[in-house]
């Protein structure tokens, strides 16, 4: 214990200044007593229907929220666009783009060219494959619907979407996608390029292994399968984003892919008889990074279920990059095909077992509530390593449902509880709370430590906490 404090006491205080803090990993876990790091799922809302109340169908290209508008692109290939208010209930806005695969779309709010608002990019291949010629294209757009073409930026066939981000840690664009590992049987990994102009030619390195597919000798592999997994299985799609309303939160939501076999897999039946194809199952898992570099997954557990054999969503699915917030909640949408990868059914009896095969739907998660640092009935405590702050309320997102409760205490550096901020002092927090402030006494003020070093002890019953902000009001 004395070894711990003293390695506490060396390190540099993190600088949280005013901004929110999530519980994606052991940062803010100093020490802990009966606390877990635990992923928690979204929920399904349904499936999205169109204006005749049929389910839509296809792959989503991207979701954007621009003004209030929420934009779905739906299409691998030509991409139709449907629009919302709410995020719930969305109507076809009449408008196609056309011409090539795996489109994506990305709003960049950084550009200070306006015409340059919408980026678009997408694959062009017909075989063979000719480095000279295809590749990853890009094209730019004032309002998301027409759009110009700027040229090739990749020689690659990526076989995956390309996401593309402005990330302001580092001040420069950010671009997640496939990286073939040819060596593996599990060859699907997620790379990472930095860049300066997405419209522009995206720098990769050149080997002696180069193919058609971008590969793991081209750019920096950031995640991949490990020992932990299924020894069969690798991750198909990232829907890598940036959290906007927290600090330091990189999030995706990948698809992990679990191939079969004829050898392991003998009852499944190939849509021509003999032909075996890339078939298998795929549910969504997140991970999750500090800076987007370095990324780790805190559970093995599917974001969200499976469907069971009866339903649209078995087998398969798929999220979209993006995500939507409303109030209190975030909206995030998937694709699933009803069939295994490669289309077929997991087991003849089930091939006919729903009504309802494929569509896109919509998951709900609370703010910020990816990951929780979590306590049971018996109670747990944690505390933070040396902070600094700027405000003057402290506030927290926790759930302690009706028959939990919390407590906190602010500290010295040498954790210390500091006068009229201790355990005694502080006014019971008890319920579910997306914006709590936190009381000592009646007072939420804690405007004389800001700037100065201190530790938040937290103390737990039954207890779900997301994470807290020091703000000014």
């Amino acid at each position: 214990m004395l070894m711990l404090c003293a390695l506490l006491l060396a390190s540099s205080p993190i600088d949280v200044a005013g901004a929110k803090q999530l519980f994606l990993d052991r940062r803010f876990i100093a020490e802990s007593e009966r606390v877990t790091l635990q992923t928690n799922p979204a929920q399904k809302v349904g499936m999205i229907l169109d204006g005749e109340g049929k389910p839509i169908q296809g792959h989503i290209s991207r979701v954007i929220d621009d003004q209030g508008t929420v934009k779905l692109y739906l299409g691998a290939d030509s991409v139709d666009i449907y629009e919302s208010a709410d995020g719930l209930h969305f109507k076809a806005a009449g408008s196609r783009l056309s011409g090539g695969h795996f489109t994506t779309i990305f709003l960049d709010e950084h550009t200070p060219d306006a015409t340059q608002r919408y980026k678009l990019f997408h694959l062009e291949f017909s075989p063979p494959f000719d480095p000279q010629k295809h590749g990853v294209f890009a094209s730019y757009s004032d309002d998301g619907i027409h759009f110009t073409k700027a040229g090739r930026v990749l020689p690659f066939f990526t076989d995956n979407p390309t996401i593309v981000q402005w990330d302001p840690q580092i001040g420069r664009y950010v671009i997640y996608t496939r990286a073939f590992d040819y060596s593996s049987e599990n060859q699907r990994r997620i790379g990472r390029i930095e860049l300066d102009d997405p419209l522009q030619p995206w720098p990769y390195k050149k080997s002696a292994n180069d193919r058609m597919f971008l590969g793991i000798d081209n750019v920096d592999v950031v995640l991949s399968a490990d020992d932990e997994d299924d020894p069969h299985s690798d991750i198909y799609y990232n829907a890598a984003m940036i959290y906007p309303w927290a600090a330091d939160t990189h999030l995706m939501f990948t698809s992990q892919f679990r191939h079969f076999s004829p050898q392991r897999n003998p009852f499944i039946r190939p849509r021509v008889p003999g032909q075996w194809e890339d078939f298998g199952m795929l549910e969504v898992q997140l991970a999750v990074s500090r800076d987007g570099r370095t990324w780790s997954r805190p559970t093995r557990d599917a974001y969200f279920p499976t469907g069971l054999p009866d339903e649209w969503d078995r087998w398969y699915s798929v999220m979209a990059p993006g995500i939507i917030r409303r109030g209190n909640y975030l909206y995030q949408y998937y694709y699933s095909s009803g069939q295994l990868h490669d289309s077929v059914a997991l087991r003849p009896e089930y091939e006919e077992t729903a009504k309802q095969k494929g569509g896109v739907g919509i998951v709900r998660q609370r703010l910020d509530g990816f990951v929780s640092a979590d306590c049971d009935h018996k109670g747990g405590s944690l505390r933070t390593p040396v902070l600094v702050f700027r405000g003057n309320t402290l506030r927290l997102n926790i759930d302690t449902g009706a028959m939990g409760t919390a407590f906190v205490e602010l500290q010295d550096e040498q954790g210390v509880p500091i006068p009229g901020f201790t355990l005694a002092e502080c006014e019971e927090i008890g319920g579910n709370f997306i914006d709590q402030r936190v009381y000592w006494r009646g007072s939420p003020d804690v405007s004389s430590l800001a700037t100065k070093p201190i530790r938040m002890k937290v103390v737990m019953k039954r207890a779900k906490f997301y994470s807290f902000q020091f703000t000014d009001g």
